[in-house]
């Protein structure tokens, strides 16, 4: 009992890290209908940037996620300015075509700056760990899991509670309405394209904080941030959290009762079900929605 217990703990935590590195796709997949597949080097590039300001600046990785949050937001508006919006109206696969070039394109600078070389985070408080009876939590996860919880919460507000939110909103159900309702949807589209890029490169830092990373890492990233906002579906950021939580506490579950080769087998054999049961994941969205 205690170990499975130990192990919903650690589901939790590494599912609130799953959740903030994948809400960025969730919101531009969500509204602007964006598969946006290099969401994974932006992860990355955020785990180097905490990386380069710890050694350079020597800035905590909690300062990083603050300033990684403009800097980010900043490279996504100029990708949505120079690139999407050039085909915004064209076919979906060009778009992805484009993306998928920006994908490499990255990918390829980061080898050459920084090698294929695995790099850590490391901080005062990395090997403390929390005592809670018969519980052990990592402090450097207790952190990351916070700071991650604390970025969904901020976006999921002012998605739900600003006026800002509900012209987002009011785009992801109808562009061309929200258009003829005085909504700047151009504006709009690099905003929110530039939120998910900002929330990508915070989701980075945190998970630069937990685990070892290389350029190459962006393809496993991208792969559990697809699995979460599968998992989740397109509901919004509530639905995301859902989903980056199963995700995590399943995969942390299965890892105690189940020898690791199996473990990727049966999250994405209940993702298989789920699709087949429900069609859009566990939150059965039957309109694109945020």
């Amino acid at each position: 009992m205690v170990l499975l217990l130990q192990a919903v703990a650690d589901g939790v935590l590494l599912g609130l890290l799953y959740t903030v590195m994948a809400v960025g796709l969730s919101l531009t997949l969500g509204v602007l209908g964006i598969v946006n597949v290099a969401h994974g080097t932006f992860v990355v590039l955020g785990s180097f940037f905490a990386l380069g300001a710890l050694r350079v600046l020597g800035w905590d990785p909690l300062v990083s996620v603050v300033a990684a949050l403009p800097v980010f937001f900043l490279a996504g508006a100029v990708v949505d300015r120079v690139l999407i919006r050039r085909v915004a109206r064209a076919p979906q696969l060009l778009g992805l075509l484009v993306l998928f070039g920006v994908m490499v394109a990255v990918e390829s600078a980061a080898i050459l700056l920084w090698t294929t070389d695995t790099r850590v985070i490391t901080v005062p408080y990395t090997n403390r760990a929390l005592h809670l009876g018969a519980i052990t939590l990592s402090e450097v996860r207790l952190i990351a899991g916070g700071i991650a919880l604390l970025l969904v919460v901020l976006l999921h507000a002012g998605l739900r509670l600003t006026r800002f939110g509900k012209a987002i909103r009011a785009m992801a159900q109808n562009r061309d309405v929200a258009m003829v309702l005085g909504i700047d949807v151009g504006w709009l589209s690099m905003v929110v394209f530039g939120l998910g890029t900002a929330t990508a490169g915070a989701g980075g830092v945190v998970l630069g904080m937990v685990f070892p990373f290389d350029p190459q890492t962006q393809i496993q990233w991208l792969s559990w941030a697809f699995l979460v906002v599968l998992f989740g579906g397109l509901g919004g950021v509530g639905n995301t959290l859902a989903g980056g939580l199963t995700v995590g506490v399943i995969q942390a579950l299965a890892s105690v009762l189940l020898p690791f080769r199996y473990v990727f087998l049966v999250l994405y054999g209940l993702l298989a079900a789920i699709l087949i049961v429900k069609g859009q994941g566990l939150a059965a969205v039957r309109t694109r929605r945020i």
